[in-house]
């Protein structure tokens, strides 16, 4: 019974959460269709279904799947301390679904900044939507890090004892300005114009600035995770962990680039080449680096 219990439980929870992420989508498609509101075409090809089913634009559907799989990490976190069963009885139940609500409007307005954040500070004088509507690739490759990094905090701030509502949207501001601090660090220290690729449809530089935002994520999600003490531990813990990832994150890509790929450069890959195989291979060998590097600073 308690099998079949946490079975039924399961699937409705899910389906609860279903439910929150197509209102979610049809928001996010409205405010897609929105934006381009001044594209001189038909407007039932302005739709964000329109262009992954028919246009099979792959930049559109990126930042679908990254808003998607963002919002999977969070959930993860606030569903880490378990859910309440029926035997506990109908109110407990309904109270428990009410408090996964909250989190998951909460979730998805982290989210939803994060886009703006993405558009107007990390990628500025780039208009994402209009730049992914024209299949513009490395757009869709940033906002994919962005969410699955802004995902990965998320899942850290909301898991663990003794937090609530406003310490989840603390970490996701310290979140959100670590994002950011890395992304102008990561476009001084590379050898090439990151911004500038990017705009120009270069989607090995997409990937290279996504994927390593995912690292930065990666670092700061084990960080926050865990019981919530104090502001001050809070702060000082999630300081020292930032600190560590930037400063180790991009050393370990130039070593990166000597051991993994001897018989070139990243610079001439991306710049030059436009290699996303070189850059895939960096990227994931960035996350591994950084899930070791994560687990050390949670310790």
């Amino acid at each position: 019974m308690e099998i079949l219990e946490t079975f039924v439980q399961g699937a409705v929870d899910t389906l609860f959460v279903l439910i929150v992420m197509v209102i979610a989508k049809q928001v996010r498609d409205a405010r897609f269709k929105s934006a381009l509101s001044g594209e001189s075409a038909d407007a039932a090809t302005l739709t964000a279904d329109h262009q992954i089913e028919e246009e099979s634009n792959l930049a559109v559907g990126l930042r679908r799947a990254g808003l998607s799989i963002g919002f999977g990490f969070g959930l993860a976190g606030v569903v880490s301390g378990g859910v309440t069963q029926f035997s506990a009885g109908w109110e407990a139940v309904l109270q428990d679904m009410g408090g996964l609500l909250l989190s998951c409007g909460l979730l998805l307005a982290f989210l939803f900044i994060a886009e703006l954040v993405a558009e107007h500070i990390i990628l500025h004088n780039i208009d994402n939507t209009r730049e992914i509507y024209k299949r513009n690739t490395a757009v869709g490759l940033t906002e994919f890090g962005v969410f699955a990094a802004t995902g990965l905090i998320a899942y850290g701030s909301f898991s663990g004892d003794g937090g609530s509502w406003h310490t989840s949207l603390g970490f996701f501001a310290l979140g959100q300005t670590a994002l950011i601090l890395f992304a102008v660090i990561y476009e001084w220290a590379t050898p090439f114009n990151c911004i500038d690729e990017i705009r120009k449809g270069n989607a090995a530089a997409g990937l290279m600035l996504g994927g390593t935002l995912i690292t930065l994520g990666v670092i700061l999600s084990f960080a926050i995770a865990g019981p919530f003490t104090t502001w001050t531990e809070g702060i000082i813990g999630f300081a020292l962990a930032a600190g560590v990832g930037m400063a180790l994150l991009i050393p370990f890509q130039k070593a990166i680039d000597i051991f993994f790929l001897p018989n070139t450069t990243l610079e001439i890959e991306v710049a030059r080449d436009q290699n996303i195989a070189a850059c895939a291979v960096t990227v994931c060998t960035q996350i591994a680096l950084a899930i070791m590097i994560g687990a050390l600073v949670a310790i």
